[in-house]
């Protein structure tokens, strides 16, 4: 019973501990399980959503007959080329099938320097004004003729009020795959290191002190019922 209620305290420490870094691995916006079928999920610290892109087929092929299998792939960050592109959203949240949301498609200029380059609003090349999605779909279409960065912008509300009220979903369009920034890799490891390994660790640090009474307690158990007999 003594070590029981000394191993206690420890409780409210996972707890927190547990809760504190999954806070702070929330990112927005958020990539992730990407698939050419499916897509991708975008969320920021309120709403989540299902995002794809699809863009039409070029008519090069000799033989009308042949279904062209790009019809059937979805991208998410990186658009191939330019040409119609159509995109749904599939609202993940139920909260979001009540609300009026409003679309507005940008091209995305660069600043700063080139070895680290940002990108901020440019041109608006379209919008949809506020409606509400009731079936959890939303679809849209824009001609992009330019390649480049582009970001859409699914905006919450009337009038948005909060930053988590616009959630940005920023994409590529006919962009070559050049290597990826070593960076670009510090990131990711970082992410899967604070998601999955760091509070493993933790948790191993705040357990190992218990292990030694948790057997001690085991051992007088089997020893108490052993007399007992």
């Amino acid at each position: 019973m003594k070590t029981l209620l000394t191993a206690k305290p420890y409780l409210p420490l996972v707890l927190f501990v547990i809760l504190f870094l999954a806070a702070c691995n929330r990112i927005s916006p958020v990539q992730h399980h990407y698939s050419t079928n499916v897509g991708c999920v975008i969320a920021n610290d309120l709403y989540a959503v299902y995002f794809s892109a699809y863009v039409a087929p070029e008519n090069n092929s000799s033989d009308p007959a042949k279904v062209d299998e790009s019809l059937y792939t979805s991208y998410c960050g990186s658009i191939p080329r330019t040409g119609s592109v159509f995109f749904t959203a599939d609202l993940i949240d139920e909260d979001l099938r009540e609300m009026p949301i409003s679309l507005r498609l940008v091209e995305q200029e660069p600043t700063g320097d080139s070895n680290t380059p940002d990108y901020s609003d440019g041109h608006v090349l379209s919008k949809v004004n506020p409606r509400i999605y009731s079936q959890g779909t939303i679809e849209a279409q824009a001609f992009i003729d330019k390649k480049g960065h582009y970001a859409l912008y699914l905006i919450v509300g009337e009038e948005a009020v909060f930053e988590d009220d616009i959630l940005k979903i920023p994409f590529t369009v006919g962009m070559e795959t050049a290597a990826q920034p070593i960076r670009y890799y510090v990131i990711k490891v970082t992410t899967l290191l604070m998601t999955f390994a760091f509070p493993a660790f933790i948790l191993l640090l705040i357990m190992l002190p218990m292990f030694p009474k948790l057997r001690l307690m085991a051992l007088s158990k089997i020893l108490s019922n052993a007399q007992n007999r």
